[in-house]
């Protein structure tokens, strides 16, 4: 699956009030003033990660009808979003991947991007601990990572703080194209058990999970 199709599959599937864009991992290019900051220390891998995540945001930027910004970086380390405005970024595997939505339509969106190959043994144990979890195929579970994260991403402005993997249950459903998160504590407004549906997207490189919140 080209990004072009990846992008097109996702935004049928999450509807049209989402923008998303993909920009090529190449070289460190496109970053506003005040955006290098965040990764002046890094390696050249990073750094280039970094801005292709905030080109990809900016093109979603324009989709939307905004005008373009700088995207600041919080100490979190997640990127600090203009004002009715939120998204998410992800990047993995030479590709990254935007989406964003103004907040009068969409309370939160997560989105993540990962290797569709198997996880690593010692790492599969630490995050898939559920019963139902421990069924899943090898790529299934890397989708169950590909959701946890997601998950997170889309739930940790909101909660405003961090949790771990345990704090949900995921179910991918790779044919359907789909998943499910079920929480298992409360996190700020979402209480113990709350059900999270969100788009699951497989290929031959990627592995792609997208959450969008509907605003109340």
């Amino acid at each position: 699956m080209t990004p072009q199709a990846l992008v097109a599959t996702l935004s049928q599937r999450l509807g049209d009030k989402v923008c998303l864009a993909a920009e090529t991992i190449d070289d460190v290019h496109g970053l506003a003033p005040g955006e290098e900051v965040a990764v002046q220390n890094a390696i050249s891998k990073r750094r280039a990660e970094f801005a292709a995540g905030r080109r990809a945001a900016r093109t979603a930027l324009a989709a939307l009808g905004r005008e373009q910004a700088t995207i600041l970086t919080a100490a979190s380390r997640a990127p600090i979003w203009p004002d009715g405005i939120t998204g998410s970024i992800t990047h993995d595997q030479g590709l990254a991947l935007a989406i964003l939505a103004e907040t009068r339509h969409v309370a939160a969106l997560g989105i993540d991007l990962t290797q569709a190959a198997p996880l690593p043994g010692q790492t599969r144990n630490s995050i898939l601990r559920a019963p139902a979890e421990t069924t899943l195929t090898e790529i299934e579970a890397r989708a169950a990572f590909a959701i946890k994260e997601c998950l997170f991403k889309a739930l940790y402005p909101r909660v405003e703080r961090f949790f771990g993997f345990d704090a949900a249950i995921a179910t991918p459903d790779l044919e359907g194209q789909g998943f499910t998160a079920t929480l298992t504590e409360d996190l700020g407004p979402y209480p113990n058990g709350a059900h999270f549906s969100g788009v699951l997207v497989g290929g031959p490189a990627w592995i792609t999970a997208a959450l969008a919140i509907p605003a109340q």
